[in-house]
């Protein structure tokens, strides 16, 4: 079992986990916040914490988005279009959830 990357396609999607991670782990987070201050009568107590989840999606598209050009530049085949699809969700969660 290694820890660090070993080839340089592993090297280029490192620094890109945190935000794909993101991705899948703040909404889920969110929505557990969301629902334990409505049990506890809590009236306007998850509004900051939605606007840094939104904002933390917003990021997120812009670097994945980057990233997937990246790595189709430099990357083997697959690797850009799992990054784009992590972008793309981040895409749908935003419009999809966040009120303009």
């Amino acid at each position: 079992m290694s820890v660090l990357p070993k080839t340089r396609d592993e090297w280029i999607a490192l620094p890109l986990f945190p935000f794909k991670a993101w991705v899948l782990v703040a909404f889920p987070f969110y929505l557990f916040v969301r629902s334990y201050a409505v049990a506890q009568h809590v009236r306007y107590g998850t509004g900051a914490l939605a606007e840094v989840v939104m904002g933390g999606y917003m990021l997120s598209v812009i670097v994945l988005l980057m990233g997937a050009l990246i790595q189709s530049i430099v990357c083997t085949r697959g690797a850009a279009t799992r990054t784009a699809l992590y972008a793309s969700a981040s895409i749908i969660l935003v419009f999809g959830v966040y009120r303009f």
